[in-house]
């Protein structure tokens, strides 16, 4: 069975390819309950996981992440996700403390026999986007934080035969970016990288994200020791995003309103009682046109190590 599950790891890296926006949530379609379910047992735990992705025009963005859980009660945890980010790509290079997310579970057992976890939880930002290269403030891709404080609200259903549906909400709250790319960046770039405007970054001068709902649906498959788990990820950004050009008018962005679409898969093989390890791999099929928040994916694949305490 190892060597099943490491051949898969391998076909995810190959051939989950797209060209868009991957996941696209700003971090939601995964956190606490809001993802396939690999291991519903409520335990405090310790994982790591490192996330590889090819973000807009070209840009790689490698993710380690800390991820503890901690039993708050049989039926409840609190989950904590803490990731570094190290950005590369033609603009130059960037690093630092990503956007962390603090996730509150409840599982229900007793809704019409069906397994229900709620989650509630936030992102906080680390930073205010706003770094610069040669003078130049540098694209929301290029930043480690989206710059708001989010409020994040889900749940998960679980039926029979191994289906599941997750819903999810994502509110900005608090906004804290200061990113400076706006129309004179955007054309001094242009002018000193030779850009076509297809090649061109995305306007984000003091980005206000609007909010996103989500649906998840998932087929989970058990092979002994093994699970794997297929779905699609349907994410609807809620409204126009906002941002200023020409040093202070503020501008609805077009086309950044919509459907993003992605197909995603994961994999969990069960070592021991205490160690397990996972991968998930993701890719869209359907995009918005115009994505300045910078979470435009080509390709997500991320594996995973957990330790039961």
């Amino acid at each position: 069975m190892k060597k099943y599950f490491f051949t898969a790891l391998l076909l995810f890296g190959i051939l989950f390819k797209g060209k868009g926006q991957g996941c696209s949530d700003a971090g939601f379609c995964s956190a606490g309950s809001i993802k396939a379910s690999n291991n519903d047992s409520i335990k405090n735990s310790l994982g790591f996981s490192v996330g590889y992705a090819i973000g807009e025009q070209g840009t790689t963005i490698i993710t380690p992440q800390f991820e503890p859980q901690i039993k708050i009660s049989d039926k409840s945890m609190v989950q904590i996700k803490i990731p570094f980010q190290f950005i590369n790509g033609d603009l130059g290079s960037n690093k630092g403390l990503g956007d962390a997310i603090v996730t509150y579970n409840l599982n229900v057992t007793n809704l019409g026999k069906k397994p229900l976890t709620f989650t509630l939880g936030t992102r906080i930002a680390t930073s205010t986007s706003s770094e610069k290269r040669d003078n130049i403030p540098m694209p929301m891709t290029y930043q480690v934080s989206l710059g708001t404080t989010d409020l994040i609200v889900g749940a998960r259903i679980q039926f029979k035969k191994g289906f599941s549906v997750s819903l999810g909400y994502q509110q900005p709250l608090f906004n804290r970016n200061q990113n400076g790319f706006d129309s004179a960046a955007y054309k001094n770039l242009k002018l000193a990288k030779q850009l076509p405007d297809d090649e061109n970054y995305f306007i984000s001068s003091y980005l206000e994200r609007k909010g996103d709902i989500m649906m998840r649906l998932d087929k989970l498959f058990k092979i002994k020791k093994s699970t794997f788990s297929i779905g699609i990820l349907p994410i609807y950004h809620l409204g126009k995003d906002k941002a200023r050009i020409n040093k202070g008018t503020i501008v609805n962005l077009e086309n950044s309103q919509g459907l993003t679409l992605n197909i995603n898969a994961g994999l969990n093989y069960k070592i021991s009682n205490k160690l397990e390890i996972s991968a998930i791999a993701a890719a869209p099929l359907i995009v918005r046109k115009s994505r300045p928040d910078g979470l435009t994916r080509a390709i997500i694949f991320v594996p995973a190590l957990r330790y039961n305490l």
